[in-house]
């Protein structure tokens, strides 16, 4: 079956992309047979690199949660990115125990930690189902309803899909808005454990203030392990699982890399906007980007106000910290290159000229004539809105209580005015279980010792909003309590008398399956239903927005290849990518040059006790020279951390950077920061990606952690 759905990818999408790398390079697995790889700097055959009807290195690949792993081992072990592992292992500390800050070492498979809620995913196969996604789209006008048809349309096929392969998870995903669709067939992995995290100080040595930035110095990775059920299949976890066995893991190659080496990734990349109108980078870059940058300082200033003299505080918040902090310092990077670049303003130069392009020959002007200027004309109206639809995007995100109290107001919209019994009964067997998992998702995250603070700082940005972007409930409650003390102690009230938050309360009605939610009015239920009123009449509007975008980027995708005379790789979407270049440094500033790479030098000098803290047996192990069989031979020290000049983006983190011959040289963590802007566009000047050298690695575990139980598994 492998290799009939892999064929009917490259017959049926292949066509529709050309390989331009001076452009971008998240290619997919399709576009491969378009690369002169071997002109390229691959020594290894392309064959073993990706075999549709075979085994190759593409199955060594897995998907961990939101990033990326690689099998290095027959025994289902993975290496990932410390960050991607961070949640887990906060999650399995304690004051007494730790591992945030210490890092964790199991010496045996029997220690191995459960890593709670994580799940791994290995493309099986893959196939073009456009035109069933789109089939009786042509027959309609109606812009929602273009919408409603696709989405009964991928239900209807994943559905079968799940039926037809009940080992696998098959999911679609959109290639190009409107127009491309590709069913992706996944492997599960259920059972995930913790095998080695390092110690924080190492992990991410440098924390925030050296994220996003080179030179780096961190040692960003972690090992997990796989299980499976004793016949194979996918479990979840149980004393009498298995390691699963994957049918191809990572060579590592201890000798490293060096400057202007061919280098290569195959991960999932999450998201990128590169095919996305001019209109769309001006939101971007004059609202989208700035709001939430800001929001998310001031969570992160609060959580670490909260938690300044307490562990467990400190604890508690410091994966929500992390996140955030990294999306931060992302949107800030991305602002400074949309300035440097001047995207938007070269994005609408280049739409003029395709729209005169298009004007000037009568038979495009009949297609495509009305594309861009249908296009802006909507754009106008979502920046007029955007602080007042930011405000509602966030106001839930912010406040977990407050969105709880707001799924049950929906519910009772939706409920109440249900008369017939068997109606009742259908939307309580749907409903009820959709409930039980919000509830279950955001009861450990309501916290009112922030949430409270954070909605009233919504609160009062959204009162100061134009005239065209007020929030009626914002301004009623400002009229009723016009002082800062009066709204303070409202809220406060609110969540002090809420039953939202009464775990055994929600469970017993949850437990019922019964309309016990339809009878839950309290004050907090009141204000999440006045914010609804308005969240829901704007997300009708937003609807039919979407739905007339939606058949209106098909066209700009097929506008914009006439007018280039070549088609465009797909933006990436967390599905299976590759992306090849060298290792080499840049000039990130005028009269600035970057080196390719750092050493165990760079660790001991950044040392201040503080931002960069540094255990004793790393200063020990430096002053003694012993550096193991790990020196670079032109650096004479321990390569640390390396640049290259690949194209990637989040999601890409934990992938591993393979040399010419496929083996295993680092872990992929992080950009450049001049490189976060690689979202919206790609460029070789000012594009680098950072990845753990793996000679860090392995001396890492061999001199640091002394693990070596791992280091005999990974062959070493």
């Amino acid at each position: 079956m492998k290799k009939l759905l892999f064929t009917a990818i490259i017959l049926g999408v292949g066509f529709l992309f050309q390989s331009h790398k001076a452009d971008e390079g998240m290619f997919p697995l399709s576009e491969m047979k378009n690369i002169d790889l071997k002109k390229a700097g691959l020594k290894m055959a392309p064959i073993d690199l990706y075999n549709p009807s075979g085994v190759s290195t593409i199955d060594a690949i897995v998907r961990v949660g939101g990033c990326t792993g690689s099998f290095v081992s027959n025994d289902g072990l993975i290496v990932t990115n410390h960050h991607c592992a961070f949640g887990y292992v906060v999650a399995m500390s304690t004051v007494q125990n730790n591992y945030m800050r210490d890092g964790f070492l199991a010496n045996n498979r029997e220690q191995e930690a459960q890593a709670k809620g994580l799940v791994c995913k290995i493309t099986a196969s893959y196939s073009d189902v456009s035109s069933e996604v789109l089939m009786g789209t042509q027959s309609t006008s109606d812009p929602v309803e273009r919408l409603k048809i696709i989405a009964a349309n991928i239900k209807k096929i994943t559905e079968e899909e799940n039926k037809i392969n009940k080992n696998l998870q098959c999911e679609i995903s959109e290639m190009f808005t409107g127009k491309t669709y590709v069913l992706f067939r996944y492997q599960m992995l259920k059972d995930v454990r913790v095998v080695y995290v390092p110690a924080r100080s190492i992990g991410e040595y440098g924390g925030e203030k050296d994220n996003w930035v080179w030179p780096r110095h961190s040692g960003d990775f972690a090992f997990l392990r796989a299980y499976v059920a004793p016949d194979g299949s996918a479990a979840e976890y149980s004393a009498n699982n298995v390691p699963f066995k994957p049918k191809k893991f990572l060579k590592i190659n201890t000798k490293g890399i060096k400057d202007n080496d061919f280098v290569f990734i195959l991960g999932y990349p999450g998201r990128t906007f590169r095919n996305q109108p001019a209109a769309f980078y001006q939101y971007h870059e004059e609202n989208m980007l700035k709001y939430v940058s800001n929001l998310y300082d001031w969570q992160i200033n609060k959580m670490e106000e909260l938690g300044k003299n307490s562990d467990s505080i400190q604890i508690k918040y410091a994966g929500k910290i992390k996140s955030l902090a990294n999306v931060t310092k992302n949107y800030k990077g991305k602002l400074q290159g949309f300035r440097r670049v001047g995207l938007t303003a070269k994005k609408y130069a280049e739409e003029q000229e395709m729209q005169k392009f298009i004007l000037s020959d009568p038979k495009l002007k009949a297609q495509f004539g009305d594309v861009v200027p249908t296009i802006n004309n909507l754009y106008k109206e979502v920046i007029a809105q955007a602080p007042r639809n930011l405000f509602l995007d966030y106001i839930y995100n912010v406040s977990p209580t407050l969105q709880m109290a707001a799924a049950i107001d929906n519910y009772k919209i939706n409920y109440l005015p249900l008369k017939n019994k068997s109606d009742k009964q259908g939307f309580l067997s749907t409903q009820v279980p959709k409930l039980k998992g919000i509830f279950a998702r955001l009861y450990g995250q309501m916290d009112p010792a922030i949430e409270i603070d954070a909605i009233l700082k919504m609160f009062a940005d959204a009162h100061a909003f134009n005239s065209e972007n007020k929030v009626a409930a914002v301004e009623a409650f400002y009229k009723k309590y016009p002082s800062d003390e009066a709204r303070r102690k409202y809220i406060a009230q609110l969540f002090d008398k809420t039953k939202v938050s009464n775990k055994d309360y929600m469970l017993k009605i949850l437990a019922d399956s019964g309309d016990g939610f339809s009878k839950i009015k309290d004050g907090l239920t009141v204000l999440a239903g006045d914010i609804n009123v308005e969240m829901n009449t704007f997300d009708a509007l937003d609807r039919i927005r979407d739905g007339k975008m939606n058949g209106l980027l098909a066209r700009y995708a097929d506008a914009k290849n006439a007018f280039k005379q070549k088609q465009f790789i797909p933006d990436a979407n967390a599905t299976l990518r590759f992306t090849y270049g060298y290792v080499r440094g840049y000039y990130p500033n005028d009269g600035e040059y970057n080196k390719p790479f750092t050493t165990l030098a760079g660790v001991i000098e950044k040392e201040d006790g503080k931002d960069f803290e540094l255990l004793q047996i790393i200063k020990d192990l430096y002053a003694a020279k012993d550096l193991g069989n790990f020196m670079h031979p032109d650096l004479q020290d321990l390569p640390v951390n390396f640049l290259y000049n690949l194209d990637t983006t989040g999601g890409n983190s934990g992938s591993p950077v393979l040399d010419e011959n496929g083996d295993l040289v680092g872990v992929n963590f992080d950009r450049a920061y001049t490189a976060t802007i690689n979202d919206y566009a790609w460029n070789e000047a000012y594009s680098r990606s950072v990845a753990v050298d793996i000679r860090y690695v392995l001396w890492t575990v061999q001199k640091v952690a002394k693990a070596q139980n791992l280091l005999k598994e990974l062959g070493i």
